[in-house]
């Protein structure tokens, strides 16, 4: 069996913040979509092929502040050295080698969302296992945040595809290192 693919899929300002500098992501509440919005289509299309999710433990404990899990019951790794509530069964809590967590998920699920946060993307992506990127960009400038691409190397991307919603964001979608 082929390697499965870790996708990055996360929204950033125009500027490239994810969140502001205390970490908040109210600014996104401008854009929420309605359910039968093309924005919502598009992410429940998106969700439909996950298989299993990895987040930070800063960005796990944003989703647990949201509410209800959103996840379902996806299996879902939480990278941390803290002893944090688990969410669902299927939430695991996790700390070691990322390379290898990476390795170990794409190899038992076909596909992978990296959900955040800023730090997680950066190592994934300077370690080489991110293979898609697909940013959504919402029409605001922060001036100020938590960058999601914050020093690093030079990594080339491959365009895949533009998406343009009612709401004013955009999507682009780039296959990584190629």
């Amino acid at each position: 069996m082929p390697d499965g693919r870790l996708t990055l899929y996360i929204a950033t300002s125009v500027d490239g913040y994810i969140a502001t500098p205390d970490g908040g992501v109210a600014w996104l509440d401008d854009f929420q979509p309605d359910a039968d919005s093309d924005v919502s289509r598009g992410y429940e299309a998106f969700y439909e092929t996950v298989d299993c999710l990895v987040l930070g433990a800063t960005t796990y404990e944003q989703v647990l502040d949201f509410g209800d899990w959103p996840y379902d019951d996806r299996p879902t790794s939480v990278v941390t050295s803290r002893d944090l509530p688990l969410a669902t069964d299927a939430v695991e809590l996790v700390e070691g080698d990322l390379a290898e967590l990476a390795a170990d998920l794409t190899r038992r699920y076909d596909h992978v969302w990296l959900v955040g946060g800023a730090q997680l993307a950066q190592t994934f992506l300077r370690l080489g296992q991110i293979d898609r990127l697909r940013l959504t960009l919402a029409p605001v400038l922060l001036g100020d945040g938590i960058r999601l691409f914050d020093g690093g190397e030079k990594t080339l991307l491959q365009h895949q595809e533009t998406t343009t919603y009612e709401n004013g964001m955009v999507e682009l979608t780039y296959d990584v290192g190629v």
